[in-house]
């Protein structure tokens, strides 16, 4: 059975939470049959006709199949399956849902919206709800009259009727039923600006319009930019990017009809500090190349997703990158790429394509390595192969496919035929060998002799942290960026160690330029050579990845903790703000080793390091500097006033941020956040009710989640257990409350208070809190190091799986056992060191 179309009408009752639905499937039976199969979840079928004639039915609730068994047998060829029905706008922000917001006034509306990836359009209505099913979808929405009606193709038409108004929209191109989607409800809308012929406006709850003006230039850049690089025009007729109140995911690429958080689409430049502003633009940027890569031309199966997000994070960052160069875009995805190092380090992790079979498959694929690696993975094969010949493979992929299905293997084609004519590559060799097994390589390099002279010797073992785990052998096909002094190479690594002539002298830099998805371990030899000049001659990135690796040699057992912090001392002239930001995570984490008396001692070593970076950029921001320095001063005054417990830095942002309540906009938004972390930080309770009454009166989604997150950072038992509580009060949102908890856990004195609090309401969490958010509300439990916590931990969900992340439950418990370990390791020396 395939359908071609879906004349969709549905009208929802706001005030009941309820609607009634009417689809008409015109398929074609490509065989014989008397039994036809969609699927269905949480909706009552009343009728159904088969080509005009009622038809007998039942539904499977286990599998969500809707079984309609024909009386006469469907001959193959067209058909019209007809189908009445009536479902529940639930509170689980998933199919079609309820969404509310409150007025001036403390007036409470509802919107009804829709989340239908991966499996949830069934939830809407009946349908063949597979990705390989495209189709053109007809929508007509039946709602009170003054409500706003937004679906994915224009509005074409509405008329009156039964003291209702019937909106009707364009047909939308073929597509998958995850793509479809509808707004209804009291909601105001931008005009729409043209971006070569394409009308982009965002919607919004009323009186936030003075937020959308960031969005929608970020919005325009990008639809221009990927218009230019996929050499493809828009495919469809219109762009609404709509701002919901309540969303599961970060935002969905509903063709014409992108929806967000509101805190991934609404801002103020003014008030914002950088990285909320690069999260807005990363989001926009990112939904937009969805727009060809995943709706244009989509995935056969849920296997293939991780490519669809793969490349949009690609893209995000590269479109982002041409919006500001100033944020040095490729630089802070750094950080996003020793994520996902840090999973795929672990005996647990899994290969980035993999076998999908249920939903819950499905929805386990939406993670680190579905995106930052895949995006990782992709930015190293760009950078192998050239930015010109990549883009040219690229659109030969998406000429080839439009409005069609694809698997993994046809881009590698694609990308390889367009590099076959100027010497070509063994790009599906090169990708399969990563896209098809899990973790990643350690690269060793050494210099050995021959008759001919000293030689670089690179060899490869797959990466874990757990030195000691028993797994099979396995290689990668390795791109390698080379400099060796001032001369530059490039060469496949493969299984057998590869030696090449040193003809320069001089630093060896394996991974020059910092874009590949390997970690370098150089001998003592080569170490020597990497001085503090070396450091000053390296990219920003090689220097991120120097302090990265180092770090992560300590947690595998490679580094001794105490030798990681003498390593970070030659850094202390470092002005960079990718490198601090590492440095930053590392001194965190080494805090976590470390019992009350040493940590303090630590602290010390933290002042100690910060403060000539701090002095040289100074508290007060120079007119004109770029908000990469902005931002970098935040972070130091963070380091120094909450890793370092300087009493100078607290008090000075007491005192800042005093001052940007009672003057506002006097405060750069950078020190404005950081002294909000740092107050909340040595805060007490009357510094907790002020920023819960700050977060109540927020003007902005960015200014809320600010103080929202800060009442996790309180140094109190008390006042943690308030926070928890609060998080399941009517208060905080059902979409933030488990990222709530999750820094709760994170806390570093009462984290373990935070999670017998969660253990204790984890039957509450499951029924109230949307399913993708159970497994990042307990990721920092990987964060409790001590033997009983993870006695503790591992027992808890021994007993209580979390069905929907299974992978990603046993990577979390496994990081938690390696966290021990490595405090158990290092915790005595390291403190030894200190004293």
């Amino acid at each position: 059975m395939l359908p071609q179309r879906y004349d969709v009408e549905l009208e929802p009752n706001l005030g009941e939470a309820t609607f009634t639905g009417r689809v008409v499937v015109s398929a074609t039976a490509t065989e014989a049959t008397r039994q036809i199969v969609l699927n269905t979840a949480e909706l009552d079928i009343r009728q159904v006709f088969v080509d005009g004639q009622p038809t007998p039915f039942r539904v499977d609730e286990e599998t969500e199949r809707l079984i309609i068994g024909t009386i006469d047998e469907v001959i193959p060829g067209p058909m019209a399956i007809d189908i009445e029905f009536a479902g529940i706008l639930n509170d689980k922000l998933r199919g079609f849902y309820r969404s509310t917001y409150r007025n001036d006034d403390g007036v409470e509306h509802v919107i009804a919206c829709t989340q239908m990836q991966a499996t949830d359009c069934r939830r809407a209505f009946p349908c063949f709800d597979e990705p390989d099913f495209k189709a053109v979808f007809s929508v007509t929405l039946i709602v009170d009259d003054g409500l706003l009606a937004v679906s994915n193709g224009p509005e074409i038409g509405r008329h009156e009727r039964n003291g209702k108004v019937a909106v009707s929209f364009a047909d939308t191109m073929p597509m998958s039923t995850y793509l479809v989607a509808f707004v209804v409800g009291r909601l105001d809308a931008t005009p729409a600006i043209d971006v070569g012929g394409v009308p982009l406006r965002i919607v919004h709850v009323p009186g936030k319009a003075h937020l959308t003006e960031f969005g929608l230039d970020v919005g325009a850049a990008s639809l221009r930019w990927f218009t230019d690089y996929y050499g493809i025009p828009y495919a469809d007729a219109k762009i609404d990017m709509i701002a919901l109140p309540d969303f599961a995911a970060g935002a969905m690429e509903n063709v014409g009809c992108i929806t967000y958080r509101e805190s991934l689409l609404l801002v103020d430049p003014a008030t914002s500090t950088q990285v909320e502003r690069e999260l807005v633009a990363d989001v926009v940027s990112h939904e937009l190349a969805h727009m060809w890569f995943g709706d244009l031309v989509t995935m056969k199966w849920w296997n293939g997703i991780w490519l669809n997000e793969a490349f949009a994070t690609f893209m995000e960052v590269a479109a982002v990158d041409a919006y500001r160069p100033d944020w040095e875009r490729w630089t802070s995805f750094s950080l996003e790429r020793s994520v996902a190092f840090e999973t795929d380090s672990l005996v647990a992790t899994r290969s980035v394509e993999y076998e999908v079979r249920t939903p819950e498959d499905c929805e386990g694929m939406f993670d680190v390595l579905t995106y930052q690696k895949g995006g990782a993975l992709l930015r190293m094969l760009e950078q192998y192969l050239g930015p010109d010949r990549f883009r040219e493979g690229v659109r030969r992929y998406l000429t080839t496919h439009s409005y069609g299905n694809t698997e993994t293997s046809d881009l590698w084609d694609s990308i390889e035929a367009a590099v076959s004519s100027d010497g070509g590559e063994p790009v599906r060799r090169i990708m399969d060998s990563w896209i098809w097994q899990p973790g990643y390589p350690l690269v060793s390099a050494s210099v050995v002799q021959s008759p001919d002279g000293a030689r670089l010797r690179l060899d490869q073992q797959r990466f874990l942290f757990d030195t000691e785990a028993d797994v099979a052998h396995q290689s990668w096909l390795v791109p390698i960026h080379l400099r060796v002094g001032s001369d530059e190479s490039r060469v496949l690594l493969d299984d057998e160690p590869l030696e090449i002539p040193l003809r320069s002298a001089g630093a060896v830099v394996i991974n020059a330029g910092g874009h590949g998805f390997y970690r370098v371990a150089y001998s003592p030899e080569l170490l020597s050579l990497i001085d503090r000049s070396t450091l000053a001659s390296s990219s920003t990135i090689e220097r991120y990845n120097l302090v990265d690796d180092a770090w992560n040699a300590v947690v595998a057992g490679r580094l001794s903790a105490s030798d990681y912090l003498a390593f970070l001392d030659a850094f202390v002239d470092e002005r960079e703000l990718a490198v601090w930001q590492v440095m930053a995570n590392g001194l965190r984490a080494l805090g976590r080793l470390l019992e009350d008396a040493a940590y303090e001692t630590l602290r010390s070593h933290v002042r100690r390091l910060v403060a000539p970076a701090l002095a040289d950029l100074g508290w007060d921001p120079v007119t004109g500097e770029d908000d990469l320095r902005g931002k970098l001063r935040g972070l130091l005054v963070t380091l120094a006033a909450v890793n370092g417990a300087d009493a100078t830095a607290i008090d000075r942002c007491r005192v800042l941020l005093r001052r940007s309540h009672d003057e506002p906009n006097t405060v750069h938004p950078e020190l404005v956040a950081a002294a909000t972390t740092v107050v909340a930080a040595h805060g007490d309770t009357s510094d907790y009710d002020d920023m819960v009454q700050r977060f109540l009166d927020a003007d902005t989604p960015q200014e809320q989640l600010r103080y929202l997150y800060a009442l996790a950072e309180f140094d109190s038992s008390e006042l943690l257990r308030r926070t928890c509580e609060f998080a399941l009060g009517p208060h905080v949102k059902t979409q933030n409350a488990p990222f709530l908890l999750g820094r709760c856990i994170a806390n570093r004195r009462h984290g373990r208070d935070a999670w017998e609090f969660v253990r204790r309401h984890w039957n509450e969490a499951n029924e109230r809190f949307p399913s993708n958010t159970i497994v990042r509300m307990i990721d920092p439990v990987k964060l409790l190091n001590t033997s009983d916590a993870e006695t503790d931990v591992q027992a808890f969900f021994s007993e209580h799986p979390i069905p929907q992340a299974a992978k990603t439950l046993d990577q979390i418990l496994e990081r938690q056992r390696v966290n021990v370990a490595l405090r158990g390791r290092e915790e005595l020396p390291l403190a030894s060191h200190l004293a």
